[in-house]
């Protein structure tokens, strides 16, 4: 095993100032603690140690990852060497408020603005205007889950499309006006007949929902917020009307959205994960490795030199454990990675381990990191999160308390598979993002002191 050790010796009291000696060292099989004492044997008998354990980062992907109404309509393209071209479109019911008045038969059109509310855009160049495409959607979202491979009928021409510009401000409320849209117009007259509009099951007959995309080649995509401000907005004078009413027609009322799921097309033909050909299988794709949100492929760290390691040690105190991982390929303020990874364990499965609690990941630090009553890892409601560090673009975080479990006997070393969990929000559902690095950055940086016997 390569490895840096560096010995920083305790100094009598007699020097008014700290010294640092350093020496790179590698070494195979000898203990890296007696390497440190061997530096200055005569002087204190407290040493601290640093030590750098290299990882590697490979690629897994999982299986038919649930799309079904993560509070986000995502769609759009992202084209990229690693991952290759991906599509995500959106697929949504529409609701109306039943005890809203609708337009009387002789009311007169006004205007009718369809609303999107943009929670986020993602793309390497925002200067240029991007398009949102709405499509009538031809069949039924029925009461059933739907994965990212999961699809609809629906028409091959939008209803309409409108381009905006995401340069300024990526979290903003836009709309088209389409008051001469023919469907629009249809829709109105829909409404002023009101059959169809007796319940939400004879609408869902009449219009089963709609359908979003991005413009094709722009490379952005997109999350809108499900609900009163993401659909169509009716403006009307009924007769003798001085100003105009409205009536909303969305993707949602109120705080219920109405349901909704995204499918994920990925075409990665001439890319490093064009190799990836089975589900929850672990690759080695190379120098490169990579994680994409809503794609199902994921970075599982294999986490076996830190057990090397600690094999090699007796009667040690870990100061400082930290996860480094980066940098990463991509860091464009408008197309950053995920901001946060939280580190799950996994085994050779390759799945994401579960115990009697839920998910099974690493905790804290100064938090249990396992159950005594149980001897299972602990499940608590503040994991550790390897965040995003912009400046230096690394992921970080440090997990002293979980090496010191381990090297206790207290917790079974695991891999750790990362995901963009963050504080019950489910980040790998909202968008395409990505994250590329380098698979042999990450590294532990491990400070450690051992005392020694007079």
């Amino acid at each position: 095993m390569k490895v840096t050790t560096t010995f920083i010796q305790t100094l009598p009291a007699k020097l008014a100032l700290g010294l640092f000696i350093t020496f790179p060292i590698l070494s195979s099989c000898e203990d890296p603690s007696n390497l440190g004492l061997e530096l200055d044997p005569n002087n204190n008998q407290i040493g601290v140690f640093y030590q750098e354990i290299p990882l590697t980062a490979l690629v897994i992907k999982q299986d038919s990852l649930l799309t079904t109404n993560p509070e986000s309509l995502v769609f759009g393209n992202d084209e990229g060497d690693f991952f290759g071209k991906t599509e995500a479109i959106a697929y949504s019911r529409l609701i109306f408020n039943r005890d809203l008045a609708r337009p009387n038969a002789n009311a007169v059109l006004d205007s009718v603005r369809f609303n999107f509310s943009v929670r986020s855009v993602n793309g390497d160049n925002l200067a240029t205007d991007k398009t949102f495409q709405v499509h009538r959607l031809n069949e039924q979202i029925q009461d059933v889950n739907y994965y990212n491979f999961s699809s609809l009928d629906f028409g091959e021409e939008p209803i309409f499309s409108k381009s905006f510009n995401f340069s300024a401000r990526q979290d903003t409320l836009v709309f088209a006006t389409i008051t001469d849209n023919p469907f629009a117009q249809e829709l109105f007259e829909a409404l002023k007949d009101g059959s169809v509009f007796s319940d939400i099951f004879t609408f869902r007959d009449y219009l089963p929902g709609l359908v979003f995309k991005g413009g094709e080649n722009e490379n952005a995509s997109f999350n809108l917020r499900p609900g009163n401000n993401t659909g169509f907005i009716f403006f009307y004078k009924n007769e003798g009307d001085t100003v105009p009413r409205a009536f909303p027609i969305a993707t949602g009322v109120n705080n219920n959205s109405a349901r909704h799921f995204t499918q994920v097309i990925n075409d990665p033909t001439g890319t490093p994960t064009e190799q990836i050909t089975e589900k929850f299988v672990a690759y080695d794709l190379g120098e490169r490795a990579g994680a994409k949100n809503n794609t199902g492929i994921l970075v599982k760290l294999d986490m076996s030199p830190l057990q090397a390691f600690l094999d090699t040690l007796q009667n040690v105190t870990f100061n400082q454990v930290t996860l480094e991982l980066g940098p990463m390929e991509r860091n464009i303020t408008t197309n950053r990675p995920p901001q946060f990874l939280q580190m799950f364990f996994t085994n050779e499965t390759n799945r994401v381990l579960l115990g009697t609690g839920g998910a099974l990941a690493v905790q804290s630090d100064g938090r249990p990191q396992f159950d005594p009553a149980t001897g299972e890892p602990f499940v608590g409601e503040a994991p550790a999160l390897l965040a995003h560090d912009r400046e230096r673009n690394v992921y970080r975080q440090t997990i002293t308390s979980h090496v010191n479990a381990i090297y206790r006997g207290n917790l079974q070393r695991r891999d750790f598979i990362l995901y963009p969990l963050v504080g019950g929000t489910d980040e790998y559902r909202q968008s395409l993002r990505e994250f590329v690095l380098d698979s042999r950055s990450p590294v532990l940086k491990i400070y450690y002191s051992k005392a020694r016997a007079f």
